[in-house]
């Protein structure tokens, strides 16, 4: 049966049996592995913040995240009989990637109608390297390609009721458009899904914006709604001084810098040439799926003759998504990969169920008429390719014993003296926030980040050391770089007990030191 179709009535319960047992599983087994190796406590860099942000209302970086923050609240209240604020934030990751790979084994079956097929597609994606860590961690690109996979599922409900009677799938539409705007609010890349979109849309139905004016204008006024209503969180929560905040969008300057990201313009560097992208995203698809990046390969060109609208739309976020990545330097870029992967897993999807065609050709003389248990053995046979590779990293991607940046925050905070001024960079300052805001500890301490010292007019953290040196103890936590040409300046002192980066600054004691 084609996916452009809806089925007869009297079939409907075995289609939504197919999709239930289709994907139902891969949401237990991706939830249930994600669950085992969750990061127990708090982390350190982005996911410090996202542990913390949530918690307590604050403003993230750039773009602010206010879908994530409103999202991680509500998860920090629901969620509480599962440990403190930082494991709930974890927990809720990877709800939202198990329900990003349960969503994509529905939308394969959607289009394959074969529960193997869902089955591969889904676990191919969840046990991926990349989707694996981020769904043991708090961070924002988690709830990312959960939408992402939410938009493929409403958009191929949408496909499947317009191609029978032509505006009778409005509904799925404008649902469509309220999730993009939702997403919108969680991360910029939600950009790159809307040339796939536009194009889904128009393969789908050609002459929608004039046959279809109102519903397209319906759904754009939807989208802006959505998206508005927001990041309206970001002014609103800035002008009540939330305990972490962002460069104080409550200002049109701040809001304009946070939201538009202005931070980070001027990031993206030049493209490499074809067979520089080509090299470094067929080298990221082997890393990440092995031998089956050859079945989504296979499955691409398989779903350009039988799903071609379907596969467009995923040709177009993998492209879209891939150009953006391999131009924009990032400490850990691999979070950009994991839409394009959940592509790749729908297009292995897609290859099982070709495999399964072919082989029926081959063994019975039958086109298209592949029996239930030929295509068991098929999707049986990928699984193994799945899961086998997925058994041998498990003890490199559970991250259920790591204390990393719990040790940090007890060790730090626990050595400063009362009322210290910790002027600290990103990476290691998100720990400290989250044990200051969350947990409520050490009250009297200050953390200055590079942040905070623009935010509050010092410029660098010379001129804050000089502020505040002889009024309260000043430790820095500092680049190595940055740290040496303060030691030209200030005597840096290790403080004993402490993290090898914590070092305590006084006036030298001779002009020679100088």
């Amino acid at each position: 049966m084609s996916e452009e179709a809806i089925p007869a009535p009297n079939a409907r319960w075995r289609v939504a049996a197919a999709y239930l047992v289709g994907s139902l599983p891969v949401l237990a087994i991706a939830l249930g592995i994600y669950w085992r190796t969750l990061l127990p406590d708090v982390g350190l860099w982005d996911t410090a913040e996202m542990q913390t942000v949530g918690a307590v209302l604050g403003i993230a970086h750039p773009t602010g995240y206010p879908t994530y923050t409103l999202l991680a609240w509500l998860a920090s209240v629901l969620l509480q009989p599962f440990g403190n604020e930082a494991y709930r934030a974890d927990l809720l990751s990877a709800l939202a990637m198990a329900g990003a790979a349960s969503l994509l084994a529905l939308r394969t079956v959607m289009a394959t109608r074969r529960v193997a097929a869902g089955l591969v597609a889904g676990l191919a994606f969840a046990l991926t390297p990349v989707a694996w860590h981020w769904g043991v961690r708090a961070d924002p690109h988690a709830l990312h390609v959960f939408l992402a996979a939410v938009l493929l599922v409403l958009m191929g409900l949408w496909q499947a009721r317009e191609v029978r009677v032509e505006g009778s799938g409005s509904r799925w539409l404008m649902a469509a458009a309220l999730v993009y705007g939702l997403s919108l609010g969680n991360h910029a890349l939600t950009l790159l899904l809307a040339p796939g979109i536009a194009a889904f849309v128009l393969l789908v139905s050609p002459r929608i914006l004039w046959r279809q004016w109102r519903l397209v204008l319906a759904s754009a006024a939807v989208l802006a709604l959505a998206a508005a209503l927001v990041y309206l969180y970001l002014p609103l929560r800035a002008a009540m001084g939330p305990p972490l905040e962002y460069a104080h969008p409550a200002s049109w300057e701040g809001f304009w810098y946070v939201v538009m990201g202005q931070q980070f313009q001027g990031s993206f560097g030049p493209l490499p040439d074809i067979a520089g992208i080509t090299t470094a995203v067929w080298g990221e698809l082997v890393h990440d799926l092995g031998p089956l990046a050859l079945l989504a390969v296979a499955g691409l060109v398989a779903g350009l003759v039988r799903h071609p609208r379907l596969t467009v739309l995923g040709l177009l976020w993998f492209g879209c998504t891939w150009l953006f990545a391999v131009g924009y330097p990032n400490a850990q870029i691999d979070r950009y990969y994991l839409v394009p992967l959940l592509v790749a897993g729908l297009w292995i999807g897609l290859a099982v169920d070709l495999a399964s065609d072919a082989l029926a050709w081959l063994l019975l003389g039958r086109i298209r008429l592949a029996p239930t248990s030929l295509v068991a053995a098929v999707g049986a046979g990928v699984l193994v390719m799945v899961l086998g590779p997925a058994l041998g990293r498990f003890e490199a991607m559970d991250a259920s014993g790591e204390d990393a940046g719990r040790q940090y925050l007890e060790a730090t905070l626990g050595a400063v003296d009362r009322d210290a001024l910790i002027i600290s960079w990103w990476s290691l300052s998100t720990p400290l926030w989250y044990g200051q805001y969350v947990e409520g500890q050490r009250p009297d301490v200050t953390v200055l980040d590079d942040r905070d010292i623009l935010d509050q007019g010092y410029g660098s953290a010379s001129t804050a050391i000089e502020a505040y040196l002889g009024r309260r103890p000043v430790y820095v936590i500092r680049l190595e770089d940055d740290r040496r040409r303060l030691a030209e300046t200030y005597r840096l002192t290790p403080v004993p007990g402490a993290p090898a980066d914590l070092y305590r600054v006084e006036e030298p004691s001779a002009e020679g030191e100088r």
